[in-house]
């Protein structure tokens, strides 16, 4: 008798009850969340990027509906026992015509009446502030920001890798690759080319020049630049001024979106925190992201971040509200421990794949 076997008899011996998934997805994971009506996690599956209008329709809907089959191949469930989903995507709701092309292929899963779109911003906050004001700035591999006070709802940046998104980790990429050619030139004040090297290194070439051939292709390679980020934070680490430079100048950018909400919001004395992939860089991004709010509004409370795919315990908490269960944050960061240990039980390939984690 195969593992599958064995996990489905163990299904029918279970008391019943109710489970659902929750995916959230972007320009560089979709992550998916297997779990039942009293909040345990029991399986996650994790793909590639959903973000349609960087990868297109077909592939972002086959990255999502994988990312989905692999958490039920590693349960004792099957589709047919998924009560409820929730999308939590890039785009949804940005306006009516991404929402409809996102509607539009998640309808074809055969799952219809059975599933919520959220845009992912809104669910990622409740992650933080599941029942409490507060703003949150989520650098991922793009940047979006989102406050909460009284019956106000507000954004900042989301703007897209092209016009803005700056802080995020396509950012933080797309400078050290212009500062390494500062530096190919001679035009880099800083005192040498650590940067540059790591750089060459990583797309494996000698001549700085070869790098106009890996960057610039028919298609731009969001993911591949953005995952220059853990670069730049790993030579931060070796002391590398100009990656250090890079990380707080990215946090700055961060924080105007804390700053830019607060104004929103008169100034109110509200908690800020976050959640992203670039978060992971380290104390200099976090310090200097605290730092430059400070010492605009002194009094700010701080809350800890958590990673990317810690977002999608928000879908989660909205959908065990609906079902009459609450989840604060206590709950939430003691479920994040439970994620954490998911995801290290991940294969290797598709942590640092997906997730940008190195073993």
């Amino acid at each position: 008798m195969g593992a599958r076997e064995e996990r489905i008899i163990k299904r029918s011996v279970l008391t019943l009850s109710m489970v659902f998934i929750s995916v959230d997805g972007g320009a560089t994971k979709t992550f998916s969340v297997l779990y039942d009506d009293n909040g345990n996690i029991i399986s996650i599956g994790v793909r590639g990027s959903s973000n349609y209008r960087n990868v297109g329709v077909e592939e972002a809907s086959r990255s999502i509906w994988e990312s989905i089959t692999e958490a039920i191949d590693h349960s004792e469930y099957s589709l047919k026992d998924v009560d409820f989903y929730t999308f939590a995507l890039a785009g949804v709701k940005d306006s009516d015509i991404s929402t409809s092309i996102i509607d539009g292929f998640i309808s074809k899963y055969g799952i219809k009446g059975k599933y919520e779109l959220l845009n992912d911003g809104e669910a990622g906050f409740r992650s933080r502030f599941p029942d409490s004001d507060g703003i949150i700035v989520a650098p991922g591999t793009g940047m979006i920001a989102y406050g909460k006070y009284g019956n106000l709802f507000e954004r900042c940046s989301g703007w897209g890798w092209f016009i803005g998104d700056e802080g995020g980790a396509f950012y933080i990429g797309r400078r050290a690759i212009q500062e390494s050619a500062k530096m190919a030139d001679g035009r880099s004040a800083f005192p040498d080319n650590m940067l540059l090297q790591a750089i060459l290194d990583k797309f494996n070439v000698q001549d700085p020049r070869r790098l106009v051939n890996e960057i610039y292709k028919d298609k731009m390679d969001i993911r591949g630049i953005a995952s220059l980020a853990t670069l730049v934070w790993e030579n931060s680490k070796k002391g590398d001024e100009a990656a250090i430079s890079i990380l707080k100048e990215s946090a700055r950018e961060a924080a105007t979106c804390a700053i830019a909400l607060k104004k929103k919001f008169k100034g109110a004395n509200i908690p800020v925190s976050g959640y992203g992939g670039v978060y992971r860089s380290g104390e200099i991004y976090w310090n200097t992201f605290v730092s430059e709010i400070t010492k605009r509004y002194p009094d700010t409370e701080f809350k800890k971040p958590l990673l990317g795919y810690h977002a999608v315990l928000g879908s989660m908490q909205i959908v065990m509200e609906k079902h009459g269960i609450l989840i604060d944050g206590k709950k939430i960061d003691e479920l994040a421990k439970i994620l954490d240990r998911k995801v290290s039980e991940l294969p290797s390939d598709e942590s640092s794949k997906y997730l940008m984690m190195r073993h």
